[in-house]
C-alpha cells in the first residue's frame, strides 16, 4: 500500500532561496553612430530643377503663340489681298465678257459678223442654209463698217435703279 499512497500524495517543491538582489546594471552595448540625414540640398536641387523646367516650357509655350500669332497676322493680310485682287479680276472678266468687247477683240483677230448663218443637222450631218465666205475688210478692223441688223447693242451689265431706297436704317 505504501506505493499506492506515493501516488496520490502531493509532490512537493523544493523552495528556491531568495538570493540578495543587487539593483541590476542596466545591459550596455556599443552601437553604430546613427547615419547622420542628407542635408537639405537634394531637395532644394529638385525643386529648382523644377521650376527651372516649368519656366523654360512657359517661355517656350509664348515663343511658340508669338510665332503663331505673327503667322496669322501675316495670312489675314495676304488673305485680304487675294481677295482685292480676286475681285478686280471679277470686274475684269465682267468688263471683258460684254457683247461690245467680245466684238472688238474678234474684229482685233480678222473676225467679221455672220450676215447669213447656216446650221448643221448633227443626226444627218447636213448643212442647211447657204455658206459663203465672209468679204474681209480692209484697213483697220475697229472702223470697218458694221451693218445695223447685226450690230451687237451695247449691254447694261446692271441695272439703274430709279430712286434710292436706302440701307433700310435712315428711318421712314
Amino acid at each position: 500500500m505504501a506505493s499506492t499512497s506515493a501516488v496520490h500524495a502531493p509532490a512537493v517543491r523544493p523552495v528556491r532561496k531568495a538570493t540578495p538582489t543587487t539593483a541590476a546594471a542596466p545591459r550596455l552595448t556599443v552601437v553604430a553612430a546613427p547615419a547622420t540625414s542628407r542635408g537639405s540640398l537634394p531637395f532644394t536641387m529638385l525643386c529648382t530643377l523644377i521650376v527651372a523646367a516649368t519656366l523654360a516650357a512657359l517661355l517656350f509655350m509664348n515663343i511658340q503663340m508669338s510665332d503663331a500669332s505673327y503667322e496669322i497676322t501675316r495670312l489675314q493680310g495676304q488673305s485680304q489681298r487675294l481677295t482685292e485682287e480676286r475681285q478686280g479680276l471679277a470686274q475684269t472678266n465682267e468688263r471683258l465678257g460684254t457683247p461690245q468687247e467680245l466684238e472688238r477683240q474678234a474684229r482685233e483677230i480678222g473676225m467679221v459678223p455672220v450676215s447669213d448663218p447656216a446650221y448643221i443637222d448633227l443626226d444627218t450631218g447636213e448643212i442647211i442654209g447657204e455658206t459663203s465666205p465672209a468679204a474681209q475688210t480692209g484697213g483697220i478692223a475697229e472702223l470697218a463698217p458694221v451693218p445695223a441688223e447685226v450690230a451687237v447693242p451695247p449691254a447694261q451689265i446692271y441695272d439703274e435703279p430709279t430712286a434710292y431706297h436706302g440701307m433700310g436704317n435712315e428711318g421712314a
